[in-house]
């Protein structure tokens, strides 16, 4: 069997150089040569870079993500690349499933025996039916939007025949989609990688495909392998990296056990493994980056998701926990097993704190709702997704109904898919009319990092006044080099919001059912980065916990009153307007939309 190795950190750095990528408007405006090319009639040349003052062009399309204007396709002006090659044709048949006219990509459709179909029972993922169409109707609002040089995306929906754990059932859904002659596959197998690896080796790209693919996972397969969310490394280095500054070296304030809080926090970490096993260099590596900070995870426990099993490995986890004395259990793994984890936890009498990192759905009320209530009480942590708004005000459902004319029919499947699709075509746009791998690569490498806010250096008060307590409901995202990392990111998001668990609010969950117990977003949504998790001045593990300000007892919060602020509300489950800083500009719908013609 041929094993796979990524390619060197060189190669990888060299992708953004490739002379065929297109240029962008920032960068012919720094060149001086704007007037030798054909930007089209939708860039807007005005729009805000992030929260800066300085203007980036972008397409004039109402997303926070909208790409940088490259050199319109079919302009009036020759074609000429980064690298001053001047194109008159995009290369046809550049790699199997391309074409001159068409880009084939499969959307992965899990089959009845994997966990992806719990999804549906838990009510955050609309039916299989639903969830195509949405994903077609996206796909085809995004051939109309970006920069595909002469190609359009053809989506073909593909029935996956294994249970989501087996790799060789995995691997032989793989063949087949290598067989249909796909250039990429959006989704696969939640459990293994071993579909992942094989269109890797095949060539063809694979977005999103699966919850548990680590860093070092993507790099093996680069430059096919890309995921939208964070993966298990960012998150757990990242929320441990926040607990560093919050939780390390104090009191234990929020367990359920009133003993527990008198004594200084002990961590134990609970993580998922697969069969094969993938997560022990992230076990090591964690280890060594921990001791260099001065910190240490006291326990790690893995466990396998087999539903046969889940009762007694949870049994056998929280008892361990107990007799080592663990007060915060750090949760990094699939929606299920915490079911089992709090159930047990409470009939052992064990009431710890429970800090959540975001991972498969287990930062969702709906999935959240599942589990002990009374463990819940005493649960945060962390989620990569952006704070929750009423449906009709997210960028996805705005973005639909600007180019559609009408209300969104698969609402779950914007929010969770709507970014994958974005991110596909982000790389097409990107990547010039030579499509391939390496270019799609580069051109997502050369992407501007984007809906970032920036708090470094903020004082508290500023805080308030710049509205970034008001909510942020975009994550920053990037890929490659820029955030200083000496080795590539393949995910886009960069950033998590804190939030912790409400077990006596009331109001809707992601299928819109009205029940009792829902996530809070702490400081409404205020992001915090994953790669340096630096908490702004003046917040504390007191904003947990909390909705107002006042009940933080903080400087902030002396600082709002002396103002004569009225008590500021810091956490919300839903969000009833846009914040001010994820406000876009207004665009009138495009000519050529459906939206233009009454939707």
């Amino acid at each position: 069997t041929e094993t796979l190795q990524g390619p060197s950190a060189e190669t990888v750095k060299g992708y953004a150089k490739l002379p065929e990528l297109p240029i962008t408007y920032a960068e012919a405006e720094k060149a001086g040569t704007v007037e030798d090319y054909d930007w089209g009639d939708h860039c807007d040349t005005s729009r805000r870079y992030n929260d800066t003052k300085q203007k980036l062009a972008r397409l004039a399309i109402p997303s926070t993500y909208a790409p940088p204007c490259v050199p319109v396709w079919d302009g009036e002006k020759p074609w000429v690349s980064k690298g001053a090659k001047t194109f008159t044709d995009n290369g046809g048949s550049t790699v199997p499933g391309v074409t001159e006219t068409k880009i084939k990509v499969v959307f992965y459709l899990a089959a009845e025996l994997d966990i992806a179909k719990q999804l549906e029972h838990f009510g955050v993922a609309d039916s299989p039916s639903t969830t195509t169409q949405g994903v077609k109707d996206l796909v085809e609002m995004s051939n109309n939007l970006y920069e595909t040089y002469g190609r359009k995306v053809e989506l073909v929906p593909f029935h996956a025949t294994g249970d989501g754990r087996s790799p060789s059932a995995a691997k032989a859904d793989a063949v087949k989609v290598v067989e249909l002659g796909a250039f990429a596959s959006i989704g696969g197998p939640t459990q293994t990688s071993a579909y992942q690896h094989e269109l890797a080796r095949n060539k063809v790209l694979c977005l999103q495909c699966g919850y548990a693919s680590t860093d070092k996972v993507l790099a093996t397969d680069a430059p096919h392998a890309w995921g939208h969310l964070a993966t298990p490394d960012q998150l757990l280095y990242g929320t441990v990296g926040f607990g560093a500054d919050l939780l390390y070296e104090k009191k234990a304030k929020f367990a359920g056990d009133p003993e527990m809080r008198t004594r200084t926090r002990k961590f134990g970490i609970v993580h998922y493994e697969q069969d094969p096993p993938v997560f022990g260099p992230l076990k090591e590596e964690a280890t060594v980056r921990f001791a260099k900070q001065g910190r240490s995870v006291d326990v790690i426990i893995q466990y396998l998701l087999d539903p046969n099993s889940l009762n007694a490995q949870a049994q056998a986890i929280i008892g361990r926990l107990k007799r080592e004395g663990v007060t915060s259990v750090v949760f990094l793994g699939d929606p299920l097993m915490p079911r089992v984890l709090t159930q047990q936890a409470t009939k052992q009498d064990y009431r710890p704190e429970w800090i959540f990192t975001g991972t498969v759905f287990t930062d969702t009320t709906a999935v959240a709702r599942l589990y002990d209530q009374s463990q819940m009480a005493h649960a945060f942590g962390a989620s990569s997704n952006p704070a929750r708004t009423k449906p009709e005000l997210s960028e996805e459902w705005r973005l639909y109904k600007w180019w559609f004319g009408r209300e969104p029919k698969a609402a779950k499947t914007l929010l969770y898919w709507g970014p994958v699709v974005q991110e596909l075509f982000l790389g097409i746009h990107m990547a010039g009319p030579r499509l391939r791998a390496e270019t799609f690569a580069g051109g997502l490498f050369n992407y501007p990092p984007t809906g970032g806010t920036d708090t470094d250096g903020k004082a508290s008060i500023d805080l308030y006044l710049g509205g970034y307590l008001n909510g942020d409901t975009t994550p920053a995202i990037s890929f490659g080099f820029h955030n200083g990392s000496k080795v590539a990111d393949y995910v886009a998001v960069d950033d998590f919001t804190s939030a912790w668990w409400n077990p006596d609010a009331v109001g809707p969950d992601e299928s819109g059912v009205v029940g009792k117990g829902m996530w809070m977003a702490t400081g409404m949504g205020l992001r915090i980065s994953l790669s340096d998790p630096v908490l702004p001045d003046g917040v504390t593990q007191d904003f947990l916990f909390q909705t107002k300000l006042s009940g933080t007892k903080s400087e902030l919060a002396d600082l709002a009153e002396a103002a004569g602020l009225k008590d500021v509300t810091i956490a919300e489950a839903i969000l009833d307007k846009t914040p001010p800083l994820n406000e876009l500009p207004t665009y009138e719908p495009r000519p050529d939309s459906p939206a233009a013609d009454g939707g």
